[in-house]
């Protein structure tokens, strides 16, 4: 399992947080939001995806979102390819712009948000499916995986049968913990029942939160815990593993935190090992 941290805390990237130096991790998930790659006129800044490569580390993208300030993209909506216009641009055609981003920086993965629920549950559940399906030979030919995440209220993906759904399309899940704690808590949702898309699970979002909203702390700042955390590793045992932290009260939080993971998944490793050789 891979070890990563989202942008938003990387000070080569953002000016704030922590040098990758410091975090000792095998890649960081891009948000759109921490470096301005693509302007909202859908110009790619080359320089600073040459500035990013630059850097010598592995990256995994997450697309933007519908409330995002950079090229937001909201799988809600759905627009034939021969209308126009700048908020009118199809989905589709916005994201072959995130997909040239993956390419550039050798990213094997990009993370998608299921649509708004505007003025139709319906319409929001069955654009955001259209949208996947468009996408998916678009994506499958550059060789980038799509992997859809869990959401909590008023988006697509806040329930599980959602996300299956996508799952049994063919697409990979991203399993956010801290959106999950938060939907059972809001709705009376077992957080076990989260368990049916495990088997689909490739990517983790890992952060923790005090039940009330979607604070992105280090895991321990919370109330959902590393016991918890092991679990779902357990469960899941995933490709790769992101530490999404906007906020934090002490900065050794972040860094005891990849140093936990790091631990949890050199004895996972050595657990599958020693279970190769017993095992006849």
């Amino acid at each position: 399992m891979k070890i990563g941290v989202n942008s938003y805390i990387v000070r080569e990237m953002t000016g704030r947080g922590f040098s990758l130096d410091e975090l000792n991790v095998d890649f960081v998930e891009l948000g759109f939001d921490d470096a301005e790659i693509i302007k909202n006129d859908g110009e790619i800044n080359m320089k600073i995806l040459k500035d990013l490569s630059g850097l010598g580390i592995e990256f995994t993208i997450h697309a933007p979102t519908s409330d995002g300030k950079n090229f937001p993209i909201d799988f809600g909506e759905y627009f034939p390819i021969d209308l126009g216009t700048y908020r009118k641009t199809p989905i589709i055609k916005r994201m072959k712009k995130i997909i040239k981003v993956a390419e550039y920086l050798d990213a094997s993965v990009i993370v998608v948000h299921g649509g708004d629920i505007k003025e139709s549950y319906t319409k929001a559940y069955v654009n955001t499916l259209r949208n996947l399906r468009e996408l998916k030979p678009i994506t499958e030919d550059s060789g980038v995986k799509i992997v859809v995440e869990n959401l909590f209220e008023g988006r697509i993906g806040a329930l599980p049968h959602e996300v299956l759904s996508f799952a049994k399309e063919g697409f990979e899940v991203c399993f956010d913990i801290g959106h999950a704690f938060l939907t059972a808590i809001r709705t009376g949702l077992r957080v076990d029942e989260f368990e049916m898309l495990f088997p689909y699970t490739t990517h983790l979002h890992l952060h923790d939160n005090n039940g009330f909203r979607d604070e992105h702390k280090p895991i321990g700042e919370g109330i959902i815990g590393f016991s918890y955390v092991e679990r779902v590793l357990e469960l899941t045992n995933p490709e790769r593993a992101v530490l999404e932290i906007r906020r934090y009260n002490k900065e050794n939080s972040v860094l005891l935190n990849v140093e936990v993971l790091q631990e949890i998944s050199r004895d996972f490793s050595q657990m599958k090992r020693l279970t190769e050789v017993v095992e006849p």
